[in-house]
């Protein structure tokens, strides 16, 4: 986002001066234009120190926020551009002003909103913008934002939760790693130490101890660079879509993990579907967006298949039930939602049950990850230990 100073000239012939802030000099231009002024000079401001504190980047947060806000002004009788402006002149985020700024232009251009808000470049999921198109038919753009709103919040709130109750174990892992890495570098080595130069026959356990603490602490720095670029390359990965959905993918077939990440799934397709449904978008393309929005392509694809049943005249109910999407008592609340016609809140108590579900067995996995870790960490410090007191215990069996 830059700030651009202009001189223009108003419909009555009075020269103006001032400032503005564009993605571009055509977008300032045009920015003047829509204001009836006739720009005369329009030049970029150099950057300021002051531009350096404002953010550059766009969190989660920052678009739930943005919705939630936009929506309240909406619901509450204001024009677009004028909440676009509202929300321009109100937030330091500097992509969500180009955003902001873009939308202003693209609204006074003559486009929908929906269209408008596909082209800010926010990144949003594909059921806002059908949700908005959903708003625009209905004459109610601030009521489909706020459903929009709730489901950015419950998704975000998911992985929230999920993120807070894994920090736990991993400073456990890495607390416990540490300490494995100081013993084999400072401990073990002054025990080898007090055998150098002995003839001494060491069980293999002590053998092996003492000759990988002996590695560790000469080539230290080797093996905290290497620990280094395993973490880095664990992010890394962590980041690349492609190697999330295949860490995802394995992590779905173990015991324990299956049925977590199943409840994550379930909450997360049947709440969109549940949005949309509300908002009287098709049923056909909110099964689209759903299947969109889940994360494991096994679910992805037999969401899409649900889509080609209910095309082909069976129920949703039917298609969930061949497809094994839900079974048990969800299943049974999809039926009923079907028979008396108030599917969306159906829907909704599904997606409730599914996401207390997932907490209480993201609990469970907590609970058996930190005892699982303590067992693992405990039993490597022990085995190191052992080693150590069967090599000095080896001392009283020396050959001068």
């Amino acid at each position: 986002m830059t700030r651009f100073t202009y001189t223009a000239v108003d419909a009555a012939g009075f020269a103006r001066d001032g400032s503005l802030n564009a993605a571009n000099r055509e977008e300032a231009v045009g920015q003047l234009f829509a204001d009836k002024l006739t720009p005369v000079t329009v030049q970029a401001e150099p950057p300021s120190s002051r531009a350096l504190l404002v953010s550059n980047k766009l969190k989660q947060a920052d678009l739930v926020a943005f919705v939630r806000e936009l929506a309240t002004l909406l619901s509450s009788g204001v024009g677009l551009t004028e909440s676009f402006a509202t929300l321009h002149d109100a937030t330091r985020n500097a992509a969500l002003q180009a955003a902001l700024s873009r939308l202003i232009f693209s609204v006074q251009s003559g486009e929908t909103f929906s269209v408008a808000l596909r082209h800010a470049e926010l990144r949003l999921p594909e059921y806002v913008y059908a949700l908005s198109r959903a708003g625009e038919a209905t004459g109610n753009i601030g009521a489909a934002l706020e459903r929009c709103a709730d489901q950015l919040e419950f998704d975000q709130r998911m992985q929230s939760e999920t993120r807070e109750a894994l920090i736990y174990p991993a400073i456990l892992i890495l607390t416990g790693i540490g300490a494995i890495g100081f013993i084999f570098t400072f401990v073990v080595p002054r025990f080898a130490g007090l055998l150098t130069g002995r003839k001494v026959e060491l069980p293999w356990l002590s053998s092996a101890v003492l000759t990988t603490g002996m590695f560790v602490n000469t080539h230290w720095l080797a093996f905290l660079l290497g620990l280094a670029f395993l973490v880095v390359a664990g992010i890394a990965l962590a980041r690349m879509p492609g190697a999330r959905a295949g860490m995802l993918v394995v992590a779905s077939r173990l015991p324990v993990f299956s049925s977590w990440l199943g409840g994550a799934e379930t909450a997360r397709w049947t709440s969109i579907l549940a949005v949309l449904v509300q908002s009287r978008v098709p049923i056909l393309l909110s099964l689209d967006l759903a299947a969109a929005s889940v994360r494991l392509s096994d679910n992805a694809k037999r969401l899409r298949s649900m889509q080609d049943e209910v095309r082909l005249g069976k129920t949703l109910s039917q298609a969930t039930e061949e497809r094994r999407m839900l079974d048990g008592t969800p299943l049974s609340m999809l039926k009923v939602g079907e028979k008396t016609g108030d599917l969306a809140t159906m829907l909704g108590h599904i997606a409730a049950h599914a996401a207390e579900r997932h907490r209480a067995l993201q609990r469970r996995l907590v609970a058996l990850i930190e005892p699982v870790s303590i067992l693992v960490i405990g039993l490597v410090i022990g085995f190191i230990m052992v080693g150590v007191v069967l090599a000095m215990t080896s001392l009283t069996e020396v050959k001068l």
